[in-house]
Protein backbone atom coordinates (compact mmCIF):
# COMPACT_ATOMS: atom_id res chain seq x y z
CA UNK A 1 0.00 0.00 0.00
CA UNK A 2 2.86 2.37 0.81
CA UNK A 3 4.41 1.76 -2.64
CA UNK A 4 1.11 2.74 -4.30
CA UNK A 5 0.99 5.92 -2.23
CA UNK A 6 4.52 6.82 -3.28
CA UNK A 7 3.67 6.38 -6.95
CA UNK A 8 0.61 8.58 -6.64
CA UNK A 9 2.73 11.38 -5.18
CA UNK A 10 5.53 11.03 -7.75
CA UNK A 11 5.61 13.91 -10.21
CA UNK A 12 5.82 12.86 -13.84
CA UNK A 13 8.11 15.49 -15.37
CA UNK A 14 9.78 13.79 -18.34
CA UNK A 15 9.08 11.56 -21.30
CA UNK A 16 12.13 9.40 -21.95
CA UNK A 17 12.80 7.68 -25.28
CA UNK A 18 15.10 4.66 -24.97
CA UNK A 19 16.72 3.44 -28.18
CA UNK A 20 17.77 -0.15 -28.83
CA UNK A 21 21.38 1.09 -28.71
CA UNK A 22 20.86 1.95 -25.02
CA UNK A 23 20.88 5.71 -25.58
CA UNK A 24 18.19 7.61 -23.69
CA UNK A 25 16.73 11.02 -24.49
CA UNK A 26 14.42 12.82 -22.05
CA UNK A 27 11.95 15.56 -22.95
CA UNK A 28 10.60 17.95 -20.34
CA UNK A 29 6.81 17.64 -20.25
CA UNK A 30 6.50 21.24 -19.07
CA UNK A 31 7.66 22.19 -22.59
CA UNK A 32 4.50 20.42 -23.88
CA UNK A 33 6.14 18.27 -26.56
CA UNK A 34 3.93 17.22 -29.46
CA UNK A 35 4.42 13.61 -30.56
CA UNK A 36 3.37 12.48 -34.03
CA UNK A 37 3.81 9.19 -35.88
CA UNK A 38 4.04 8.58 -39.61
CA UNK A 39 6.12 6.85 -42.24
CA UNK A 40 7.74 4.59 -39.65
CA UNK A 41 8.99 7.57 -37.61
CA UNK A 42 8.18 9.14 -34.28
CA UNK A 43 8.60 12.92 -34.25
CA UNK A 44 8.82 14.92 -31.03
CA UNK A 45 8.46 18.68 -31.29
CA UNK A 46 9.15 20.70 -28.15
CA UNK A 47 10.26 23.90 -29.84
CA UNK A 48 12.76 21.99 -31.93
CA UNK A 49 12.02 18.78 -33.77
CA UNK A 50 13.58 15.39 -33.05
CA UNK A 51 12.90 12.33 -35.21
CA UNK A 52 13.34 8.65 -34.34
CA UNK A 53 12.91 5.67 -36.64
CA UNK A 54 10.30 3.57 -34.83
CA UNK A 55 12.12 0.27 -35.26
CA UNK A 56 15.15 1.78 -33.45
CA UNK A 57 13.05 2.71 -30.37
CA UNK A 58 13.13 0.13 -27.57
CA UNK A 59 10.49 1.96 -25.51
CA UNK A 60 9.38 5.30 -24.24
CA UNK A 61 8.01 6.04 -20.81
CA UNK A 62 7.18 8.83 -18.39
CA UNK A 63 9.43 9.48 -15.41
CA UNK A 64 9.98 11.79 -12.49
CA UNK A 65 13.57 12.59 -13.46
CA UNK A 66 15.69 13.06 -16.58
CA UNK A 67 17.16 9.68 -17.58
CA UNK A 68 19.27 10.94 -20.48
CA UNK A 69 22.42 11.25 -18.37
CA UNK A 70 22.84 14.85 -19.50
CA UNK A 71 22.88 17.48 -16.79
CA UNK A 72 19.94 19.85 -16.99
CA UNK A 73 20.91 23.32 -18.04
CA UNK A 74 19.85 25.90 -15.53
CA UNK A 75 17.56 28.75 -16.41
CA UNK A 76 20.49 31.15 -16.19
CA UNK A 77 22.58 29.47 -18.91
CA UNK A 78 22.54 31.10 -22.33
CA UNK A 79 21.33 28.68 -25.00
CA UNK A 80 21.59 28.80 -28.78
CA UNK A 81 19.02 26.47 -30.37
CA UNK A 82 18.26 25.41 -33.92
CA UNK A 83 14.64 26.26 -34.74
CA UNK A 84 14.77 25.02 -38.32
CA UNK A 85 17.32 24.81 -41.15
CA UNK A 86 17.32 28.58 -41.60
CA UNK A 87 16.65 29.98 -38.13
CA UNK A 88 18.42 29.88 -34.78
CA UNK A 89 17.08 31.02 -31.45
CA UNK A 90 18.69 32.61 -28.44
CA UNK A 91 17.28 31.70 -25.02
CA UNK A 92 18.04 32.84 -21.46
CA UNK A 93 19.99 35.92 -22.50
CA UNK A 94 19.71 39.19 -20.63
CA UNK A 95 16.65 41.21 -21.68
CA UNK A 96 17.61 43.83 -24.25
CA UNK A 97 20.97 42.18 -25.06
CA UNK A 98 22.39 42.85 -28.49
CA UNK A 99 22.46 39.87 -30.85
CA UNK A 100 24.67 40.15 -33.94
CA UNK A 101 25.49 37.64 -36.66
CA UNK A 102 28.73 38.35 -38.54
CA UNK A 103 30.70 36.67 -41.29
CA UNK A 104 34.10 35.27 -40.34
CA UNK A 105 35.52 38.39 -42.02
CA UNK A 106 33.60 40.67 -39.64
CA UNK A 107 30.79 41.87 -41.94
CA UNK A 108 27.48 42.24 -40.08
CA UNK A 109 24.83 39.94 -41.55
CA UNK A 110 22.01 40.54 -39.07
CA UNK A 111 21.39 42.31 -35.79
CA UNK A 112 18.57 42.35 -33.24
CA UNK A 113 17.98 42.57 -29.48
CA UNK A 114 16.48 40.08 -27.08
CA UNK A 115 12.96 40.57 -25.78
CA UNK A 116 11.92 40.87 -22.11
CA UNK A 117 12.16 37.06 -21.74
CA UNK A 118 15.74 37.09 -23.08
CA UNK A 119 14.86 35.41 -26.38
CA UNK A 120 15.55 36.35 -29.99
CA UNK A 121 15.58 34.67 -33.40
CA UNK A 122 18.08 35.13 -36.20
CA UNK A 123 17.65 34.02 -39.80
CA UNK A 124 20.81 32.44 -41.15
CA UNK A 125 22.14 33.46 -44.57
CA UNK A 126 21.75 30.85 -47.30
CA UNK A 127 25.48 30.89 -48.12
CA UNK A 128 27.64 28.16 -46.61
CA UNK A 129 30.42 29.35 -44.38
CA UNK A 130 31.63 30.22 -40.91
CA UNK A 131 29.72 32.86 -38.95
CA UNK A 132 30.10 34.44 -35.53
CA UNK A 133 27.05 34.97 -33.32
CA UNK A 134 27.53 37.53 -30.57
CA UNK A 135 25.02 37.70 -27.73
CA UNK A 136 25.85 40.41 -25.26
CA UNK A 137 29.50 39.79 -24.29
CA UNK A 138 29.57 36.14 -25.48
CA UNK A 139 30.41 34.91 -28.99
CA UNK A 140 29.82 31.58 -30.72
CA UNK A 141 31.15 30.11 -33.96
CA UNK A 142 28.46 28.79 -36.32
CA UNK A 143 29.15 26.66 -39.38
CA UNK A 144 26.55 26.70 -42.15
CA UNK A 145 26.90 23.55 -44.28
Amino acid sequence: MLCGALLVNAAVNYMTVELKTGDKFSFLLKAKPVITYGGGNMEINDGSTTNYVLNSVKNYHFTESDESGVDNMGADILRIVSIDENTIGVENAQAGAGVTLLTAGGTIVSTTTTDQAGTATITLPSAQGVYVLSVGKQSFKLIRK
